[in-house]
């Protein structure tokens, strides 16, 4: 790989921590980033994330095309960064997405320096947050909520959005400054 200038971000974190919220209200602050959209094989709705929805077909295409540079599977879903990151880091950029706990050994293959953000909360607040979401029953939030995850990284930077959102948007700032 061609050495990459850029500044690789990954941010993860349990569903309802708030992940896209907050990469959502820091878009306009940070315009030395490329905040990727995500392709999920999930049909677009206003309550989930701004992504490019994609069926399971297009997706297994996309894969053997080799169109992403990473890919992961979650809750029945397939997940996929376009492999065009590469420019933008190439280029000096920096690039931020959304990405997964689970997919974070691929990644850090892959990208060894990149920066890992786990946005964290409250068991709490992520089962009002779920709740409100409106995505999975009682169930399913159950699952999510009491779901089992490897340790990440020893250099994971960790931004707590438990209280309120500006006070989150102050955290995740801090830390891609700091």
């Amino acid at each position: 790989m061609n050495k990459l200038n850029g500044n690789l971000f990954v941010i993860v974190g349990a569903s309802g921590v708030g992940k896209d919220t907050l990469l959502n209200e820091i878009r306009d602050k940070f315009k030395n980033f490329y905040f990727v959209k995500r392709y999920i094989t999930r049909t677009p709705d206003d309550n989930n994330e701004d992504h490019v929805s994609i069926s399971d077909k297009d997706f297994q295409k996309k894969v053997k095309d080799s169109f992403f540079t990473i890919t992961w599977d979650a809750h029945s879903l397939s997940y996929g960064i376009p492999k065009k990151i590469d420019e933008f880091l190439k280029k000096g950029t920096n690039v931020i997405f959304n990405g997964s706990r689970h997919a974070l050994k691929e990644i850090k293959k892959k990208y060894p320096n990149a920066k890992i953000i786990c946005i964290v909360a409250s068991k709490k607040n992520i089962e009002n947050r779920l709740l409100i979401r409106n995505r999975e029953n009682k169930d399913e939030i159950n699952k999510r909520l009491n779901r089992k995850i490897e340790n990440l990284p020893s250099d994971t930077i960790y931004v707590e959005n438990d209280s309120d959102l500006e006070s989150g948007v102050d955290n995740l700032i801090n830390a891609l400054n700091g």
